[in-house]
């Protein structure tokens, strides 16, 4: 043969690697392509792979399939060497997309890239308001609002405006005039339904022979009272003070007249001669109890109930709540008792005829839901995790701190968070803060986080004090924890900060002599609990000094009264916004203040109503059991009411009492499992822990109509000056 053609046949042989034996080898590189999270936004993207000839010819290749969302433009022949491919990624739809692409030859081993994308759905953005259109943008993956023009004709979502424009952003218009123009009602509009005008507060008499009266178009005024009338001191038969002719003169009553007022346990005392005839007071028995501890089975392995707070209605009704463990149990201690069907929640309030609870259902936290107390059906939700994802994305754990009622068309919710990033052996202790403001129907006014250097150190700092005035500005008290582990201690300084009715920012001081504690708020001043100075509301700075730190306080129209601390057996009465003391009140000798509860009621007597401020007091004298007793004290004279004894056995302090019309409830025996008394200034407070309930009923006691009646603001527990109406968010 010739060398020519030899030579040829090798050539070509070199050409065929499977004449000679040296197998073309196909690679892929890498071996997954894995798309970066994504949001819905119908976008492609694409990621290239590169598919490795190692032979020396073209290869014909053969490729499986490649179904949506993926795509790819794919030879049908790869020359030798590298060959890149891109592939195609189209998120249209939300979820994680998986796909196997596998390439083959004839005699050669199939290869396979993995594909993979995840796309997360477009978060739901909650506009600020009804001016203001809030879209997800996938570029910056957060909401975004762009603001309607001014002069836009808006929905300010309340009856109580009308011809409603947007300015700069928000929903502004003409209040609706509700004035009937009668003086002895008090005209109020309700967001959801409208004007009302409803009775006015009694008119103020002059405490002695002048009764105030209304009349309709000169407004309170003062008349008469009966010849005869207490107007002094009772208990004096032979120099009794009574009204003759609108004065009050002294004179010897005659037998038979009412020298004490009558109460839930004593009837009323008598003048015989000149000693008060009167009989001795009956113990009372409580009309409910619900005792936790008793709800579970130990031998069985079923642990009590965890409920250890308690909304009041107006009506008596109490429902019972507490911190994850346990569903409230609405309306408690009536025949319609019902435990609510969305699970456990925490704190709950009572706002517009709705049980308003925080973190319900629990499961993820972040909600607050507003729910029918008669059926446990939720009327809305609102989702801090769904309304700004950018905050959910700063933290790790997310939850409800405090809930504060600022009106009737708004409710304020202090949101707690772990934040994100945050390491080390203090991590645990750190927190963020983000405040929203919600309308009469959940929805969204205003969020924004709440930021100050005292926030950023990580010693677990707390709101401990929430409030709110008559107008709706809001106040909180933030301030370091001294242990780390509950039961939480407050600490100092203190950061007191407030906020409008909408949740913008007013003015904010820190104080490094206050302890953190409640707020109360009457009348343009704002009262520390810790505190020696009353501050002036509209700006945190010092209005009046005390002579001493003073507890949570109640404040009638003309008194600042607070609470004293348990075992102590004096209660001081202030002028209100003074440091002048109008009366002390001594208790008689054995007798101490038991616990710290203090709560404002209206009390009906012979002379018309009284504001009582009313507490628990111990006899530790008594014999083998102390005898407990709530007290009544003359909140204008701290002259002692009643003194009505208690038939129970208590295993701690009163811990949280509420008043209704006609009753009054309280709470009891909250205890961790050491047998201490639980995290009591944790919120819910007393979190896991099953507490003893209680309702007594109590003719002629009612809600208060004062400025602040109680720590939580009244029946209501909702930390808000004056009482607002039920009928005011439906």
């Amino acid at each position: 043969m010739a060398l020519g053609v030899l030579l040829g046949l090798s050539l070509a042989g070199c050409n065929q690697d499977t004449l000679v034996g040296v197998q073309s080898r196909l690679r892929l590189e890498p071996s997954s392509l894995v798309f970066e999270p994504v949001w819905v936004d119908g976008k492609t993207r694409s990621l290239t792979f590169v598919l490795h000839n190692d032979g020396k010819a073209r290869l014909p290749v053969t490729w499986s399939a490649l179904e949506a969302p993926f795509g790819a433009q794919l030879p049908a022949e790869v020359p030798p060497g590298p060959t890149s491919i891109p592939v195609a990624f189209t998120a249209t739809t939300a979820g994680l997309s998986s796909r196997w692409l596998t390439v083959s030859s004839e005699g050669l081993p199939s290869q396979r890239l993995g594909l993979e994308a995840t796309v997360n759905e477009v978060p739901a953005c909650e506009a600020s308001s009804p001016c203001a259109v809030a879209a997800f943008d996938t570029e910056e993956g957060k909401c975004v609002e762009t603001l309607a023009v001014d002069g836009t004709a808006c929905a300010p979502g309340t009856k109580c405006v009308t011809a409603s424009a947007c300015q700069a952003g928000r929903c502004v218009g003409t209040p609706v005039d509700c004035d009937d123009r009668n003086l002895c009602t008090v005209d109020v509009c309700y967001p959801e339904t409208g004007c009302e005008n409803v009775p006015g507060p009694p008119c103020p008499g002059d405490g002695k022979c002048q009764l105030g009266v209304c009349h309709p178009t000169s407004g309170c005024g003062l008349a008469p009272a009966a010849d005869g009338t207490s107007c002094g001191p009772l208990n004096h038969c032979d120099a009794a003070e009574v009204c003759i002719s609108g004065a009050c003169k002294v004179r010897d009553p005659p037998d038979g007249f009412v020298c004490a007022e009558a109460s839930a346990c004593q009837s009323e005392g008598r003048c015989a001669g000149n000693t008060c005839v009167r009989e001795e007071p009956s113990s009372l028995n409580a009309a409910w109890t619900f005792d936790a501890t008793t709800t579970g089975d130990v031998s069985m392995g079923v642990p009590p109930l965890e409920l250890h707070d308690f909304v009041l209605e107006p009506s008596g009704a109490a429902s019972l709540s507490g911190f994850f463990q346990a569903a409230p149990i609405l309306r408690a201690n009536t025949a319609n008792a019902l435990t609510a069907p969305l699970g456990p929640s925490r704190r709950c309030i009572f706002w517009g005829n709705k049980l308003v609870c925080a973190d319900y259902p629990a499961a993820p936290n972040g909600k607050v839901t507003a729910m029918d107390p008669s059926t446990g059906l939720a009327a809305w939700t609102f989702d801090l995790r769904t309304a700004r994802p950018d905050f959910l994305a700063l933290t790790t754990t997310l939850f409800l701190a405090r809930l504060v009622v600022q009106g009737p068309d708004r409710l304020a919710a202090l949101y707690e968070a772990y934040p994100r990033g945050v390491g080390g052996a203090d991590a645990q202790y750190c927190r963020s803060y983000f405040l929203v403001v919600l309308n009469a129907a959940g929805g969204l006014v205003m969020a924004q986080q709440v930021t100050d250097p005292l926030l950023a150190q990580c010693n677990h700092p707390h709101p401990y004090g929430v409030a709110s005035d008559v107008v709706g500005n809001l106040y909180i008290a933030f301030s370091s924890t001294r242990s780390q582990a509950a039961p939480l201690v407050p600490d100092s300084p203190t950061l007191l900060m407030s906020y409008t009715h909408d949740g913008l920012f007013r003015w904010k001081l820190t104080d490094t002599s206050l302890v953190g504690g409640e707020l109360a708020v009457a009348r343009g001043l704002l009262y520390p609990e810790n505190g020696s100075v009353v501050l002036y509301a509209t700006s945190g700075l010092p209005a009046v000094a005390l002579p001493t730190e003073v507890g949570r306080a109640v404040v009638a129209d003309a008194r600042f009264v607070p609470a004293p601390k348990d075992r102590e057996k004096t209660l001081t009465g202030y002028e209100a916004g003074l440091t002048s003391i109008r009366w002390t009140h001594t208790l008689k000798d054995g007798w101490r203040f038991w616990g710290e509860q203090l709560r404002l009621a209206q009390w009906s007597t012979s002379r018309g109503p009284r504001t009582v401020a009313l507490t628990f007091v111990i006899d530790e004298t008594a014999g083998v059991l102390p005898l407990y007793a709530l007290h009544g004290i003359d909140v204008m004279t701290g002259q002692e009411a009643f003194l009505c004894p208690l038939n129970l056995v208590a295993r701690t302090s009163p811990q949280l009492l509420e008043v209704a019309n006609g009753s009054l409830t309280f709470m009891e025996g909250a205890l961790d499992p050491s047998g201490n008394p639980a995290c009591q200034k944790c919120d819910p407070p007393f979190a896991g822990s099953s507490a003893t309930f209680r309702t007594f009923t109590w003719p002629g006691l009612k809600v208060a109509q004062e400025p602040w009646s109680g720590t939580f603001g009244g029946p209501d527990h909702d930390h808000h000056e004056d009482t607002v109406p039920s009928s005011g968010a439906n």
